[in-house]
């Protein structure tokens, strides 16, 4: 890496931080900071929902789980996907109700317990997927070869700093603003000029003709199960995804959050398909990856130092830089949203303005903290998300769901769903998934059945509240 690829890289760090201090004086409310004011339109909410979804999971996870398995690792792709079209069908009720969080919307139709158990759940999850992006930052550079003395532990502490600093200064407005361009330098960084200089010199038909039959079987390549745990996992996911209610309730009305996530989806789709034609070629070119390294995520930070030319590789490295700062930034601000308005607001119910922003930006230098020691203890990129993920649907997905659109939903049936569906997820994956079943297919069979089976028993016509679909 030339020393004008490492000016590239620290110009766009100094770039992210400008915006931040920009940023910063456009926030004179708690709204303001944690949804730019409900007034984004198509290229800035867009911008946020695919440089969200784009994140270290659909980028560098991507590579890597290609890398492994080959063109089966596209199912995955398909569950989000179908997932993000469902979401897009609901995001008109999300912008319409103007609640904030999904601890809120719990809150507001089976009390306060359901909402503290959905916030502490959170947290726990996004302290985790923090950590799953800055560990794709320790990765990239572990592939740089400790470049100029930076280990993979203090790219990490660099970087988590970073990504604090600049979402605890902006805010959303920092955010709408900043991945609006990081959205488009990654799609036409790695999404266009990546696969077109390194398919113009490898073949795409020399890659799957040359690769093991396991890599190139769509229909054969993954195990059931797997596909199973992808499906139950993804899709629920994109229902209860707190960064795209976020980008929800920050869009200026519902045609715009509806069709933005469409658009998002699409795009979404076709980057997606490029990250897996770009890992197989790399399991092609370098076989012996997860031997030198330890992982197979460094795949495309590896190809992008191997294939690139100088310049290219600065801003190929800075369109993963965005990517990851991205959705940092966006799990930061979800998180500052949720403890200040979930958890703070319930202890302190006349909590102000001023002193929920600064309990917003405590949050999140503290879950930042808290994510950069688990990205220290932790490797696996698309695991990690898969983990986080599971825990958070298991808890959430039913009960939010009942909350929006069945009106025989109780409390009861809502905080026993989301208890039975915590206790289910975590000890089967401490288990290690025992007798091969997916932990989450589990837990959403329980916390269903618990749903149900409770408000059915417990339901009082005329005393428990209505779907919030119907309310205005």
């Amino acid at each position: 890496m030339s020393i004008i690829d490492l000016v590239v890289v620290i110009a766009y760090f100094v770039f992210i931080l400008i915006v931040g201090l920009i940023s910063y004086k456009k926030i004179k409310n708690e709204e303001d900071y944690s949804l730019a004011g409900r007034s984004l339109g198509y290229p800035f909410t867009i911008g946020l929902i695919i440089a969200t979804v784009l994140g270290a999971g659909a980028t560098m996870g991507t590579t890597g789980l290609s890398y492994n398995m080959g063109i089966g690792a596209l199912w995955w792709v398909i569950a989000y996907a179908i997932g993000m079209i469902g979401f897009a069908f609901v995001a008109y009720v999300i912008r319409r109700i103007k609640y904030w969080t999904l601890p809120e919307v719990l809150q507001a139709r089976f009390g306060n317990v359901a909402r503290l158990i959905a916030a502490f759940t959170m947290i726990l999850g996004l302290i985790a997927l923090f950590g799953v992006q800055v560990a794709a930052l320790g990765s990239v550079f572990t592939a740089m070869g400790n470049l100029y003395g930076i280990t993979y532990e203090t790219a990490i502490i660099i970087a988590g700093a970073i990504m604090i600093a600049y979402t605890i200064a902006g805010g959303m407005f920092a955010l709408a603003y900043t991945e609006f361009i990081q959205a488009s330098i990654l799609l036409i960084v790695l999404g266009i000029v990546l696969p077109i200089i390194l398919f113009s010199d490898i073949p795409v038909s020399t890659v799957i003709t040359t690769l093991p039959d396991s890599m190139v079987n769509f229909w054969g390549g993954v195990q059931v199960a797997i596909l199973v745990g992808w499906f139950l996992t993804l899709i629920p996911f994109s229902f209860v995804d707190v960064s795209l209610w976020q980008r929800a309730s920050s869009a200026k009305s519902e045609r715009v959050a509806k069709r933005s996530i469409f658009i998002s989806t699409a795009l979404f789709i076709g980057y997606s398909i490029v990250m897996v034609a770009v890992g197989m070629t790399g399991f092609f070119l370098y076989p012996n990856l997860v031997q030198e390294y330890g992982t197979s995520d460094v795949v495309l930070p590896v190809l992008i130092l191997n294939k690139l030319p100088t310049v290219m590789i600065g801003f190929s490295i800075a369109a993963i830089l965005a990517v990851v700062m991205s959705t940092a930034g966006s799990i930061l601000m979800v998180s500052g949203m949720t403890v200040s308005r979930d958890i703070a607001r319930y202890f302190a119910p006349t909590l102000s303005d001023k002193s929920a922003l600064v309990t917003s930006r405590l949050t999140i230098f503290l879950i930042g903290a808290f994510g950069i020691i688990f990205a220290l203890l932790m490797r696996g990129i698309f695991d990690m998300m898969l983990l986080a993920f599971a825990l958070y649907v298991g808890v959430a997905f039913v009960p939010a769901m009942a909350a929006l659109f069945w009106n025989k939903a109780t409390k009861a049936g809502a905080i026993a769903s989301m208890i039975g569906g915590g206790l289910t997820v975590i000890p089967l994956y401490a288990l290690n998934k025992p007798f091969n079943i997916e932990p989450i297919f589990v837990a959403l069979v329980i916390s269903t059945i618990l749903m149900v089976a409770v408000s059915l028993i417990t339901y009082k016509e005329g005393v428990t509240t209505k779907k919030l679909s119907q309310q205005e």
